[in-house]
């Protein structure tokens, strides 16, 4: 943790708004047929544990900064790329009424947490990983008792 400290991140507050857009437009002017408005679960734990991490995963991101030497690699930074454009991809199907399980799971529930995770990889900001795991497991464990009922 020393070389840890808390300061303003514009870059991390760049990188969550690029993969917060798509819900802003998803509020803003909601899709014909919007399955996600009820993703949530029915246990408020995991809803309580989601929040929670998603918070923390976004506060740390944009205020925890690694002041360590060394170059970021841009290997993390083309993953992440990678994973929000997947991200926005699965939001053009959704919106053209692709509300298919794999759809929702894969593209619109898993890529977000691997999109943070990298980005955090990149910003050498290993703190963060763990609660965007947490956040990324529940979001994922939610999104599947949701859409994936026989």
């Amino acid at each position: 943790m020393r070389n840890y400290g808390l300061q303003f991140s514009l870059t991390g507050l760049l990188l969550y708004a690029l993969q917060l857009l798509p819900n802003i437009i998803w509020m803003l002017v909601p899709p014909t047929n919007n399955v996600l408005t009820g993703n949530s679960s029915a246990y408020k734990t995991l809803n309580i544990i989601e929040g929670l991490f998603g918070v923390l995963t976004v506060i740390l991101m944009v205020v925890l900064i690694n002041k360590g030497e060394g170059n970021n690699s841009n290997f993390y930074i083309r993953l992440a790329v990678l994973f929000l454009a997947a991200y926005y991809i699965s939001w053009v199907f959704y919106y053209n009424g692709v509300v298919a399980p794999w759809l929702l799971i894969l593209g619109i529930a898993c890529m977000p947490p691997l999109y943070f995770f990298f980005v955090g990889l990149w910003m050498k900001n290993y703190v963060l990983l763990v609660p965007c795991a947490i956040f990324g497991i529940t979001h994922i464990l939610i999104t599947c008792m949701n859409y994936l009922r026989p």
